[in-house]
This record gives structure tokens, C-alpha cells and sequence, in this order.
């Protein structure tokens, strides 16, 4: 009978069949499991907050924290937690719904209540939570967006008097979202409460494509507040900046006026001292420029994701998010490149005084080995001089021993007169003399 390839067991972990799974293979294929969207009925009342954590958060807060603080809530309804979970929660209590995620620099809380109450944004769905336990969340709120679901039969893109009731006379930014399967509505400003306002009116949305959306507006709002916190730190970054930008402009003039050896070393010094300071407001600077340039990425693209239709005579999200957004992600980026010309330009400083400084010592170590050239020529010659003198001296003492030696040998032998054997002698002593001398002087050379 053929195989049934259907099975299966061809179609596990591997295991089965003999394989060697990889170590992580289930986290990695469940990794895109792992952040669900909520199913969420119409009416319905929901409440986002986004609370920071880390370096820009609450000091001493970590994840440890945040997870008893969650385990505290999950024992007062007499919910198990399991321990399995790491970076993602949904739990039903009853009254409301709990989604939690946390992420790199925030944590986000996601309170649902079904229903529809008779003003939704003052009955929120923060008022069937404890409030102890919400008032001591771990970290710095950020976020707060209240958004209420309403159901809607009609094509009507808005009521007036519902939007009025709402939002009061703040503008409006609106658009039909989802293909025209709902209208969204808010007016990106703070209310007396401290949270912004989302209405949603859902026109013919299923409980998912409600969830999807809604995810969607919250992330929105939280992406582009993550985007936005590099504005805390860009005026002082652009003080910090103009300053080493006006000490390099002073000091580079100087290059041109400065010939002293040991002022271009304390030049130098200071443009290293510069570029340190550069180097370190960079540091400071890259992790946060470069986060809001990734939320603002993300902000696009979840507009993009709820597929906006214009209302005639309503500003759509897109268009106010483009106005009002793109001229600080802007700024934030003209400050990151600024930062990166302002090292550069240092860096080019330093290189050319370091030329500079390069150059004269070639120039001075040239005029050195110029001289110690001359001065080994004079030693050689004063050694060649030295040679000479040593090889008469040595042949006249020498000759002086074999005149003695021929004076006491004549009275002896009968020999030819002293100083005629001397003088045959000198050619012998005075060669035999010198080739010695110069046979000490090769040694030494090659023992050099």
C-alpha cells in the first residue's frame, strides 16, 4: 500500500522520523503566535496605557516588577497565571479583559469591557479595575487612549451631536477605516482625565476585524508618542552641539596662524578633546534618534494597515499625522546627521593637523639623519687618521725592539750594522703592522 504522506507524523518536530530538530525550533515558529489580536464585540469600551521602562522609566523598574505587579491582580479574581508566559498576556476576569506585551522600552496594558455605558469615556473600562492596583503600576505612563466601539447600522460616516458630546469644539481627525467597514474619530488631545479619545463606529466589522482595528488605533497613538520622546532631548543636544561646532570653527582658524611645534601639539590635543565630546553625544544621542525614526516607521505602517477612506470636509489620520509629525521626525533626523558631519569634521581637523605635525618631524628626523651622516663620515675619516698614526707608532716601537735585537746579536755573530738590519726590517714590520690593524678592524666591524 502507498505511503500516506498525509500523516501526520511526517509533519512534527522531526522527531519522529529520526531527524535532530533545532534547539529553538518551536519558539521560533510559535514567535508569530505570540502577540494575538483581541476578538472585541460591539458596543464595547476599551482603555490602552503605555507605561516606559527602562532607562527613560521609573528607576529600578524591570520586568520582575511588572510581573508580580500582574500576579497581584490575577490573585484578588482568584485567576491562575502560568508561568510559562514571557512578553505576552491575555486574561479574562469576568468584568474586563486584560491584554499586556511588553517590549523593549514600554510596556502596554489593554483593559476591554463589553458593553456600551451611558457616556462610554467616563464609564471606561478603568472603572471596573482596582484601583490600588492601577494606581501602583510599575513605571512612567506615557500612553493613555481611551477607545469605545459603537454599533452602527447606518452608511452615516458620523453623527454631529455624538462627535460633539464627545470631543466637544476640539477639531476632528477622521476617516472611514477598515474599506469602509467603520468610521474612526479623535482629536490626538488630552482630556480631563488625562487620556486621549478614539470612537469607533462599526458599520459591518466581525469581533476580529473590530480587535485588528482597535489594535491598530492604539498602536498608533503609542508608536507615536515612542517617536516623539527624542523631542525631550533635542534642544539640549542642539545647545551641546552649536557649542563644539563654534570651538572647532575657533581652533581650526587657528591651524592656519600656528607654526610652533609645541602649540600644534596642544592643538592637536584639544581637537582629540573635541572629538571625545562628539563621540560621547553621539552615544548618548544614537539609541533614541534611532528608535523614533523606527516608531515613526511603525506609526506609517499601521496607517497604512487600517486602510483610511476621506470624509468630505474631515482631516484623515494620515494627513495630520504627515503634518504635524513628519517636521519633528525631520528635526530628529537633521540633529542625528548634524552630529555625524560635526565628527567628521573634527576628525578631518585632527587628520590634517596630524600631517602637519607629521610632516615637520619628517622634516626635522631628514635634517637629523643628515647630520648623522656627516658626523659618521668624520669619525670614519678621524678613524682612517687614527689608523695611520697607530700604524707608525706601532712600527717605530717595533722597529725600536728589532734594533735592540740586531745591537745585541752583533756582539755575538757577526752581523751587518744595526741600523741596516732595522732598515731592511721596515717594509716587514711596517706590512706585518698594518694588516693587523686592519684585520682587528674587520672583526670589530662584523662583530658590530
Amino acid at each position: 500500500m502507498a505511503a500516506d504522506f498525509r500523516s501526520n507524523e511526517l509533519f512534527s518536530d522531526g522527531s519522529d522520523v529520526g531527524l535532530h530538530p533545532y534547539a529553538n525550533r518551536v519558539s521560533l515558529n510559535n514567535e508569530v503566535h505570540s502577540r494575538p489580536f483581541i476578538t472585541i464585540n460591539s458596543p464595547a469600551r476599551c482603555t490602552n496605557i503605555a507605561m516606559l521602562h527602562g532607562p527613560e522609566g521609573a528607576a529600578g523598574h524591570d520586568a520582575a516588577a511588572e510581573w508580580a505587579h500582574l500576579e497581584k491582580l490575577c490573585a484578588h479574581y482568584g485567576v491562575a497565571l502560568s508561568s510559562d508566559v514571557k512578553n505576552h498576556l491575555i486574561v479574562d476576569f469576568g468584568s474586563f479583559q486584560l491584554k499586556w506585551e511588553r517590549h523593549t522600552e514600554f510596556s502596554s496594558y489593554t483593559f476591554l469591557r463589553d458593553g456600551a455605558g451611558k457616556d462610554s469615556f467616563e464609564d471606561s473600562a478603568l472603572q471596573v479595575v482596582p484601583e490600588h492596583w492601577l494606581k501602583n503600576l510599575p513605571g512612567q505612563m506615557l500612553v493613555g487612549v481611551h477607545l469605545v466601539v459603537q454599533a452602527s447600522t447606518g452608511e452615516a460616516p458620523y453623527d454631529p451631536e455624538t462627535l460633539k458630546e464627545v470631543f466637544g469644539t476640539n477639531g476632528l481627525i477622521g476617516a472611514r477605516v477598515s474599506g469602509g467597514c467603520a468610521t474612526a474619530w479623535t482629536d490626538f488631545r488630552l482630556h480631563k482625565d488625562g487620556f486621549t479619545r478614539i470612537l469607533v463606529q462599526n458599520i459591518s466589522m466581525s469581533r476580529h476585524q473590530t480587535g485588528r482595528l482597535l489594535q491598530r488605533l492604539w498602536e498608533i497613538e503609542t508608536y507615536r508618542m515612542m517617536a516623539l520622546l527624542s523631542m525631550t532631548h533635542t534642544g539640549d543636544v542642539g545647545a551641546q552641539t552649536r557649542a563644539i561646532e563654534l570651538k572647532l570653527a575657533r581652533h581650526v582658524g587657528r591651524m592656519a596662524n600656528v607654526h610652533d611645534e609645541d602649540k600644534e601639539q596642544e592643538l592637536l590635543e584639544i581637537l582629540t578633546g573635541l572629538a571625545a565630546e562628539v563621540e560621547q553625544l553621539s552615544a548618548q544621542t544614537s539609541f533614541r534618534f534611532n528608535a523614533s525614526k523606527a516608531y515613526y516607521a511603525l506609526v506609517l505602517k499601521r496607517i497604512d494597515n487600517i486602510k483610511e477612506q476621506h470624509i468630505e470636509g474631515i482631516q484623515r489620520l494620515s494627513s495630520f499625522i504627515d503634518r504635524r509629525m513628519a517636521p519633528a521626525m525631520r528635526t530628529v533626523e537633521s540633529m542625528d546627521e548634524r552630529i555625524s558631519i560635526l565628527s567628521r569634521r573634527v576628525n578631518r581637523a585632527s587628520n590634517l593637523l596630524q600631517v602637519r605635525i607629521n610632516t615637520t618631524l619628517q622634516a626635522q628626523n631628514k635634517e637629523l639623519l643628515k647630520s648623522m651622516d656627516r658626523r659618521a663620515q668624520l669619525q670614519l675619516r678621524l678613524q682612517q687618521t687614527v689608523e695611520g698614526l697607530s700604524v707608525v707608532a706601532i712600527s717605530y716601537y717595533a722597529l725600536g725592539i728589532v734594533k735592540i735585537v740586531a745591537q745585541a746579536g752583533g756582539k755575538i755573530w757577526p752581523l751587518p750594522d744595526a741600523t741596516v738590519i732595522t732598515a731592511a726590517c721596515s717594509p716587514f714590520v711596517i706590512g706585518l703592522v698594518y694588516y693587523g690593524i686592519h684585520r682587528v678592524r674587520r672583526y670589530v666591524d662584523k662583530a658590530v
